[in-house]
């Protein structure tokens, strides 16, 4: 039996848990457009809305203007990517991918994300289609929202605005915006929102003002790759999280050889482990297999045995984001916790992988 224990981030590293794991962005190899890996993300149609994207760092530079002009003008500055929706049935309508691109201001806490979100209210086609700005007249349908110079929030949704202009627009319809012009991109996400129907989305080759990105894990040209659902940070932690991984092996014996001639994997396991600082329900409830958390109470005896979706997060040697991801877990070991005066109450929690339709695990470094 092999074994292994080891604190898994270089500092400190960071464990968020989503329970009812209902909302999931994963690494896929059953499905690409180019290379050998797409990201899946999955919306079971249960829970609430939220957040589940892939997110990268764009090139530096980008105002709001340069973005308008460039995204409507097609290559050599050209913004596309990828997509294939599935998994809704005949006639089952749902709101697929859309695009977020976030401007902050330097000179000030202002910022606007603009959104895209021409591939609303479809059916699933099963087919890899590629979006682009310049020409797919749906674009038109666009929102935006922020906090202007002036520290006053505003919102707008609907067909709106095409991108011709939008700068000019926002600036010239909000009273809280003097100029968003030129503002910088700061980030670009690619998203599932609506928590109904259940829909797989798949992403694959983006390219941003004209820099191709192959969505593969651990690409060098994809700056701050990440993968995230609407998750939940456990919050402070008293030593850490550690990962162990456990390997049964059976020796393949002959009777010509006093060595064995080989070895097989027979079985396999992971745990996540981690006492956590913070005593909330919410922790108490990830941390205990048969607890049922409703409002603010707790019951156990009801035998059930949630499934969850935990990714950690922090930073490899190289100072670069590392992301482990285990899209299927359910709690397990036994939960001790003591209430004495003077004495914080520590959260002991293990966390078991199951195997679902990908890898159990995947750890992904940045390579940038």
């Amino acid at each position: 039996m092999g074994k292994t224990i080891a604190n898994v981030l270089v500092g400190v590293a960071k464990l968020f848990v989503r329970q009812p794991n209902d909302a999931i962005a994963e690494w896929m190899t059953d499905q690409y457009q180019a290379g050998t890996h797409s990201v899946r993300l999955k919306k079971t149609g249960s829970g609430n809305a939220g957040s589940t994207h892939l997110q990268l760092t764009p090139p530096a530079g980008i105002t709001f203007t340069q973005f308008c002009a460039n995204a409507t003008a097609g290559a050599p500055t050209a913004y596309s990517f990828y997509h294939k929706c599935e998994d809704l049935g005949v006639g089952v309508l749902g709101n697929f991918i859309q695009a977020e691109f976030r401007f902050e201001d330097p000179d000030s806490e202002a910022w606007v994300e603009f959104t895209v979100a021409g591939m609303q209210n479809l059916d699933s086609t099963g087919l890899w289609t590629q979006i682009d700005l310049a020409t797919d007249a749906a674009v038109a349908n666009c929102g935006y929202g922020g906090v202007g110079e002036t520290g006053g929030s505003f919102f707008e949704w609907g067909t709106l605005i095409a991108l011709t202009g939008a700068a000019a627009a926002i600036t010239g319809a909000e009273a809280n915006v003097t100029d968003c012009g030129p503002w910088i991109m700061t980030r670009v996400r690619f998203e599932l929102w609506e928590a109904a129907p259940a829909r797989y989305a798949y992403v694959d080759t983006i390219v941003i003002n004209g820099v191709a990105y192959a969505i593969e894990p651990g690409d060098a040209t994809a700056v701050g790759l990440s993968l995230s659902s609407p998750f939940t940070e456990v919050g402070y932690t008293e030593d850490g999280v550690t990962m162990e991984y456990a390997a049964e092996q059976a020796d393949i014996i002959v009777h010509e050889e006093t060595f064995p001639i080989g070895s097989a994997l027979t079985a396999e396991s992971l745990t996540i482990t981690c006492n956590m600082a913070e005593a909330s329900l919410a922790n108490l409830n990830n941390a205990m297999a048969g607890a049922v958390l409703l409002g603010t109470k707790i019951t156990l005896g009801a035998g059930v045995n949630k499934t969850m979706n935990l990714k950690i997060e922090g930073t490899n040697p190289a100072g670069f984001l590392r992301a482990i991801h285990i899209p299927l877990a359910v709690a397990g070991g036994t939960v001790g916790m003591t209430y004495k005066k003077g004495e914080k109450t520590i959260v002991p929690v293990t966390f078991k992988a199951l195997k679902g339709d990908e890898p159990a695990c995947t750890i992904v470094d940045n390579a940038a």
